[in-house]
């Protein structure tokens, strides 16, 4: 899968042939596509074009298995890795 066309004032030059989202190589990355409150909600502001690299890194148990790079961004913020408990329904209120 190649991705979505991520709008180029998005990026930043990464080496001669590549580009990366900006913030993504900060010393405290943060991607600028990122639309979020850290352990309250998040998004992905360009979902529907956001780069494949993005498109391969699930949250952790979202297709029923780990996410290594989920778990150490989530760690990384002071947040829980997510379980598979995470993604099960809510029970329904009698």
């Amino acid at each position: 899968m190649l991705g979505g066309q991520v709008p180029a004032g998005l990026t930043e030059k990464f080496d001669a042939h590549r580009v990366v989202m900006r913030g993504t190589w900060a010393q405290q990355p943060r991607c600028v596509a990122l639309d979020a409150e850290i352990g309250v909600r998040s998004r992905c502001s360009i979902h529907a074009n956001k780069p494949s690299v993005c498109r391969e890194v699930p949250a952790s148990w979202e297709y029923g298995a780990p996410s290594p790079q989920c778990d150490k961004a989530r760690i990384a913020h002071g947040l829980p890795v997510l379980t598979p408990e995470d993604w099960e329904a809510p029970a329904t209120a009698a």
